[in-house]
Order: C-alpha cells, then sequence, then structure tokens
C-alpha cells in the first residue's frame, strides 16, 4: 500500500505517544495517529499489513522462508526424556520460596484452587527459586498445554500462580514488591527509581497485581539488595508460557487481562517503554531491551534513573524476537477499551497507546538482530555481554539521538567491557548459548517475519547490502557442524557408531580440537567447551531452518543424530524419581543442563506452533478471513462445515455483487461493516493442526 502524506510531520515525541504503526517515525514515515487516520510526512512507504492476532508481513516482498523441519521418532523421545527430568525440578507450595499463598479471591478463575509449584534451580547465581527456572517452566507447560496436554496445563497453572505470589512479594516489604527496590511506588510508578512500572497493581476485572517479579526467591533482608529487581530473561519467557496458557483455556476474559498487564508491565520494566530509546538519523525509534528493571540496556550511568550495575550492557542471549511478536500479536487481538488505563505515561504526563507498545516491541526486534549480527561470528558463536552505548548529552535524558550498536561489542569507542552472572565479556559461554534456541523459536513461529529484518550500519543508516535474520544465522551454526564434524549426521548412525561419544561432532565446536571461527571481531574471548550440555543442546536447534545446501531429510537425521547422544532406556518418562538417569556424555541432569536440553529437544520435536488467529477460534462474526487452501492443514474437528463455509459463501457473494456494480459503470467507494463494526480484520495467517500431545 503506498500513501502520500501531508506535508505536516508532527514530533518524534507525539509519534511515538501516539503509536505509529512503524518501525520508521519522524522525518522518514508514520502512520496515522489514533482513529483519525491522517497520515504525516511526505514519502511513500511499504505500509505492514498487520493479520488478526497483529502479526505483520511487508506487502511489496515475497517470502523465502520454508517450513521449519523437525526431528523424527529419537528426538521425540529424547524430548519425552528431557520432559521428564525437567519436572523432577518442580515443588508444591509457594512456601518454597518464602512467600505466602496470593487471596484466592484476587485471582482468575482458572487459577483458584490449583497447588502452587515453583522450580527449584542450583548451580551458582541461580540457586533458589529463580525467575528465569519459573520462565522456562511456563513456556514449556504453556506450549504442552495449547496442544491438549492436561498434566501440562495443571503444571502451567500452579507455575503462574505462584508467579502472581512472587510479583506481590512477602509480607515485610512494600507491596507490590514486583521489580521495585521496596520503596512507595517504585513498582507501580514511572517518575520512582528504578524507570518503569513493574507491576499493574489494579484490574477491571477485580484482580490482584499482575507484573515481573524480583529475580531471585526467598527474598532476605539481608541480602534483598542483591535480589530485588526483575530479570528479562525469566520474565519473557513466563510471559510467553502464560499466552499459551490462555489459548488453551479458551482465553477467558480475566486470565486475558491478567496477561495484558503481565505485558505491559514487562514491556516497561525490561524494555524501558516509554521513555527510554533512541533515534537513528533516518527517525526510527529504538527500544533496546535491558537486562532487567534495574540495570543494562539504555539506561544511563549516572542521573535519577541510573542502572544499578555496569552501564551500556547487554546479553544477546536474552533476544527473544518470537516472544516479543506473540506479545504484540496476542495484546493486539485482545485489547479492550478499558486497558488503555492500564499503560503508563511518558515522564511528562502524555499518554501512551498500545499501538505505542506494540511498536516498541517491534523495535526491539530490530535492534535485537542488528546487535546479534555485529556480536556472532560466522560458527553462529555469540558473545555473552557487549556493549550498546549511546549516550545523551545530559544523563537525566532517556531518549536522543544514537545508535546503540555503533561500537558494539564493545562498550563504546573507548573498548571497554561489562559482564555480569559469573560469565565473560565478548566470550561463547552459558548467557550466549541461549541465543540459538530463541532464534529458533523465532523462525518456527514466525518463519516469514524473521527472514525479513530491517538491518543498519554502524552509523545507523539503512544497510541494502547485508542479510542477516534467523533462518541466515542458524544456517551458520548448521554450516559449522555440516564442514567441522568428523562425521556426517544427516546419514543415520554415522556419528555415534562404536561409541556412546559425540566425539565426532564435537570437532565442530571444541577448539581444543581445532574448531575454527568460534572467535572474531564479534566474539573476541575463548569460549567455554562443547562438552558442557548448556552449550551443545541450544546449538542443534539451527537444523530447523531450513538450509539450501542439505536436504531436508538430512537435517531431520542430524536432529535425530543429536538426539541419540544420551540413552533414556532406564529413565521413569512418568515420574523421574522412579526410575534412572540418562546414560551419555553430555547427558547432566541438573538445572541448567536439563533446562536447555528440554528447550532445545521440544523446539527440535516440533512442540512449538504459532498461535491460533483468535477470531476463528471464537468464531467471531466481525472478522474475515483470506487463507490459501494450501495453507490450511486442519481446522478444529470440532468446527462445522456450515460454520466454515456459509461466512465463506457470503464473502463471495459480496464479491460478486460488486464486480457486478463495477461492470455496469458505478464508481463507488465501499465500506463493508456488520453492524456498527468494520469488516476489516483481515487474518493471512495458517490454520495449525489442532491435536493432543498428552504425556
Amino acid at each position: 500500500l503506498k500513501h502520500t502524506f501531508s506535508s505536516s510531520v508532527p514530533p518524534l515525541h507525539h509519534c511515538v505517544a501516539m503509536g505509529h504503526l512503524t518501525r520508521f517515525c519522524t522525518g522518514v514515515a508514520v502512520v496515522a495517529a489514533g482513529a483519525s487516520g491522517k497520515l504525516h510526512g511526505e514519502e511513500r512507504f511499504r505500509m505492514p499489513h498487520y493479520s488478526e492476532g497483529g502479526a505483520s508481513s511487508w506487502t511489496q516482498s515475497d517470502s523465502t522462508a520454508g517450513a521449519p523441519i523437525y526431528g523424527g521418532w529419537t528426538t521425540q523421545q529424547a524430548f519425552e526424556g528431557w520432559l521428564s527430568v525437567w519436572r523432577d525440578k518442580y515443588k508444591v507450595g509457594v512456601w518454597n520460596a518464602g512467600l505466602p499463598d496470593p487471596w484466592e479471591s484476587l485471582l482468575p478463575e482458572d487459577l483458584k484452587g490449583i497447588d502452587a509449584k515453583v522450580v527449584v534451580s542450583s548451580g551458582g547465581v541461580a540457586g533458589g527459586i529463580v525467575t528465569e527456572g519459573m520462565g522456562y517452566g511456563l513456556m514449556v507447560e504453556g506450549f504442552l498445554a495449547a496442544r491438549g496436554s492436561k498434566k501440562a496445563l495443571d503444571n502451567g497453572l500452579g507455575l503462574a500462580k505462584s508467579w502472581l505470589a512472587m510479583v506481590n512479594g512477602p509480607g515485610d516489604v512494600v507491596q507490590p514488591f514486583a521489580g521495585g527496590a521496596n520503596t512507595s511506588d517504585s513498582a507501580t510508578k514511572l517518575k520512582e527509581w528504578p524507570y518503569g512500572v513493574s507491576a499493574v497493581q489494579w484490574s477491571h476485572e477485580g484482580l490482584g497485581p499482575a507484573g515481573v517479579p524480583a529475580w531471585k526467591f526467598p527474598l532476605n533482608k539481608s541480602d534483598l539488595s542483591e535480589n530485588m529487581g526483575s530479570a528479562t530473561d525469566g520474565d519473557q519467557d513466563a510471559i510467553l508460557g502464560m499466552i499459551y496458557l490462555a489459548e488453551a483455556l479458551g482465553y477467558p476474559k480475566d486470565f486475558v487481562d491478567m496477561v495484558i498487564r503481565t505485558i505491559i508491565a514487562f514491556t516497561s520494566a525490561d524494555l524501558g517503554f516509554p521513555d527510554l530509546y533512541r533515534t537513528l538519523p533516518g527517525g526510527e525509534v529504538i527500544y533496546v531491551p535491558k537486562l532487567g528493571s534495574m540495570w543494562g540496556g539504555l539506561l544511563p550511568p549516572h542521573g535519577k534513573f541510573k542502572t544499578k550495575q555496569q552501564p551500556w550492557c547487554y546479553s544477546p542471549g536474552y533476544f527473544a524476537p518470537a516472544h516479543f511478536r506473540t506479545f504484540r500479536d496476542f495484546v493486539t487481538a485482545h485489547w479492550q477499551v478499558e486497558h488503555n488505563e492500564y499503560l503508563p505515561r511518558f515522564l511528562d504526563g502524555s499518554p501512551t497507546s498500545m499501538q505505542g507498545m506494540t511498536a516498541a516491541l517491534d523495535s526491539a526486534v530490530t535492534a535485537g538482530y542488528n546487535i546479534l549480527r555485529l556480536s556472532s561470528c560466522p560458527s553462529g558463536s555469540v558473545s555473552n555481554w557487549v556493549g550498546v552505548k549511546a549516550p545523551c548529552k545530559h544523563d537525566d535524558e532517556l531518549n536522543c539521538e544514537g545508535v546503540p550498536w555503533a561500537h558494539t561489542p564493545y562498550v563504546g569507542a573507548e573498548g571497554g567491557e561489562c559482564s555480569e552472572s559469573g560469565t565473560h565479556f565478548g566470550a561463547f559461554g552459558p548467557d550466549a548459548s541461549r541465543a540459538a534456541w530463541r532464534i529458533a523459536m523465532d523462525y518456527v513461529l514466525y518463519a516469514e517475519e524473521s527472514d525479513k529484518v530491517k538491518l543498519y550500519d554502524r552509523e545507523g543508516q539503512v544497510d541494502y547490502q547485508a542479510d542477516f535474520g534467523a533462518r541466515q544465522y542458524l544456517n551458520m551454526i548448521v554450516t559449522q557442524y555440516n564442514t567441522g564434524a568428523k562425521c556426517d549426521g544427516g546419514v543415520p548412525g554415522s556419528c555415534m557408531k562404536d561409541t556412546r561419544s559425540p566425539y565426532r561432532l564435537a570437532s565442530a565446536f571444541d577448539v581444543e580440537m581445532n574448531a575454527t571461527k568460534i572467535t572474531c571481531d564479534g566474539v573476541p574471548n575463548a569460549p567455554e567447551s562443547w562438552w558442557a550440555g548448556f552449550m551443545a543442546y541450544p546449538t542443534f536447534t539451527a537444523f530447523v531452518a531450513p538450509h539450501r545446501g542439505i536436504g531436508t531429510k538430512s537435517m531431520s537425521n542430524w536432529m535425530d543424530t543429536f538426539a541419540s547422544i544420551c540413552d533414556f532406556s532406564s529413565v521413569n518418562l512418568e515420574d523421574f524419581s522412579l526410575g534412572g538417569k540418562p546414560h551419555g556424555k553430555i547427558c547432566l541432569t541438573s538445572y541448567f543442563e536439563s533446562s536447555q536440553a528440554v528447550i532445545s529437544t521440544m523446539i527440535m520435536a516440533g512442540k512449538l506452533r504459532p498461535l491460533k488467529p483468535y477470531a476463528i477460534e471464537h468464531n467471531d462474526p466481525d472478522a474475515v478471513f483470506i487463507m490459501k487452501d494450501e495453507d490450511v492443514e486442519v481446522a478444529k474437528a470440532s468446527k462445522s462445515l456450515a460454520t466454515v463455509a456459509l461466512p465463506a459463501l457470503a464473502v463471495l457473494m459480496m464479491v460478486l455483487f460488486a464486480t457486478f456494480v463495477l461492470k455496469r459503470g458505478y464508481h463507488s467507494s465501499y465500506s463493508m461493516v456488520h453492524g456498527k463494526r468494520s469488516l476489516s480484520k483481515i487474518a493471512s495467517a495458517p490454520l495449525p493442526i489442532a491435536s493432543s500431545d498428552d504425556e
């Protein structure tokens, strides 16, 4: 669609405040503000088409993405084995986190009477109950619940109940504690440090607070300052799981309200919406995710909203594009007018909008891929921590012109470094390894969008020659295995013959076996060993994205080869405590190793799928769907033929009538309406297979 704009260009501040649905803003292109439909600027541009549920795709570009590829029976069995190992980390009772059960009267109906559960982690700084582990659990159970698993639904709801208790906090702190600083309004008001609203305290549904909690529990006064503040990685995984739980439940209004308020809190506390952003030379507004409510990203080193820890720090392993796109689509599909009252305002008091928030999520995807491109090697190795220094003139300024990736991976032109969590700057390690499965999820859930990323150079100018997105990144890892392994994983039995050791595969990434391309300008320091399961397993997920040089069957066989590394014959798939452990060289069952293995094999086993279009699920009479026949694999069995056929027939009759009128010479502008609402919801997403994977 091409639009000619008037000469009036709104100031950047109002452009963001009114929520223009574009990655471009002042001086380049802006979309209509609010319901006025007025357009500003003087350029023509490609407008993103938003389908039902919010997914956007550029209307003037053909897709080059192919369908995701999955492993076979061996991969399925490996996932079932790792799922049993992982679920053994669950414990009943939020008291394990030092918290009281939340008030039942303040919970969504589907959480009432549910046993609260927590994920008990161990090792390093993550010992105890941490949002990272809770996020992994919610995400895994959410995906499986949406596929029909009753056990997963029960687990997911139990974890969600504990999450709400964590947001509120223990009784001896300021409530809701969330990602705040234990001072009045620090979690619920923008004007208090830390910047961002980490909890929406009230609800139109009469529910309790929802948002993002402190990163670690139990909270003790002796170490409160060390454990307070949210953690972006765990928060985003937890919210993704909640969205899929909402789908499994049929989108009840009170549960949806809780999830929407949580997304708002995440976007504000962990992303910096609405004030914390940079503007590129072309006017594009860019948000860079913080590492939590209190530090990282674009937070300044000094001033009222200064970072608690090292300034200008970012972790590519936190980058979760599929999550951000799903948040956008969920909010777009379920937003109600009354939800506007939950949104934070700008610091100057001017209003924001749902469209502004979803545009911020989109811009974070753009920023993330541009940073990833400059903090990775041709092998697909990624830096744990990198710099995104783009200071404003004054520390109290939260937004200004700047390019966050101008000096990535270093912190500024001076070549500074940053790190946290006991892992090293500029090295491929446990914080960075998660980038592979996060990008693989983007390809599985958003193949076309993830294949079309807008790239910029270090000066912030559009780089039309660059080619980088989910498939390109994942293909680098595939190529590294295909050329560096001492066997062909695409041939069954080639890599594990005569041994239980995966040493023939390890040679692709083990520098002690002369692996190359693991360090480079973007990853300057030595990596951690591939022989740690948390390093190896995420790389296996790269094979879900088609590779032009390797056939589909071979890619699937590669995943089965990886899945065969561990022998699960002695593992009880229903209750891990009743059986033995998996056998193999990289088959440890500790918290972090098993978390990366279960998520990776879940992706490889094809357990992820896009959200169902909301209007189809609820037979929305106000929605018109345009789908290609080949994209529709199967509709829900419970939907009768008439439910689909009659609306389709009605649309066909409208088209025939319009054609007849045009042929008669009439020149009119038609607005097809149903009652008082416009027939403007168009969905191009395919219907996923409705199936049950109950264990």
